[in-house]
């Protein structure tokens, strides 16, 4: 899903908000070149954000300690 749409909006609105645009890749690209299409489940994607909890809570609590507030 993309963020720019709302990104947008809040940048260009009436009250201009700052903004920090974040993704998680949580699969690999399916390419279908040879004709062999293997879709990405919905479960390899729950399990990808599972896995990667604890480093991007850290790392979110460490970028919004660095955020400045002027």
């Amino acid at each position: 899903m993309s963020t720019c749409p709302e990104v947008i909006v809040a940048r260009h609105g009436h009250r201009p908000i700052r903004c920090v645009g974040l993704s998680l890749v949580s699969n690999q690209c399916v390419m279908d070149y040879d004709g062999q299409s293997t879709d990405a489940s919905h479960s390899e994607v729950l399990q990808a954000g599972y896995q990667r909890a604890d480093d991007l809570q850290r790392f979110l609590a460490a970028l919004v300690a660095r955020i400045s507030l002027d």
